[in-house]
């Protein structure tokens, strides 16, 4: 397993900072992301994405739902976190 680290973004005129947990389900890595606003570091909401597939090397990132009371977020909301990750990941 991987370890954690902390990302920020940013989503329309809002800055965040999460905590990430990476995991390995079924083969595929799915990423725990605790954020929220910053300064406030609480509350913090919980999401889960991973990288899908999209047109040529693009990748898409999805958000994985595990129950019914899961907001399903925008997606452009979810683009903003993967694109985080990937930028700790390089």
């Amino acid at each position: 397993m991987k370890e954690q680290f902390i990302i920020r973004f940013r989503d329309q005129k809002f800055r965040y900072q999460a905590e990430v947990k990476p995991f390995s389900l079924d083969g595929k890595m799915i990423y725990e992301v605790y954020y929220s606003l910053v300064p406030y570091v609480h509350p913090a909401r919980k999401v889960q994405v991973y990288p899908g597939s999209g047109h040529g090397h693009f990748v898409y990132w999805r958000q994985r739902i595990t129950n019914q009371e899961d907001e399903l977020l925008p997606q452009e909301f979810i683009e903003a976190i993967g694109g985080a990750i990937e930028q700790v990941l390089e």
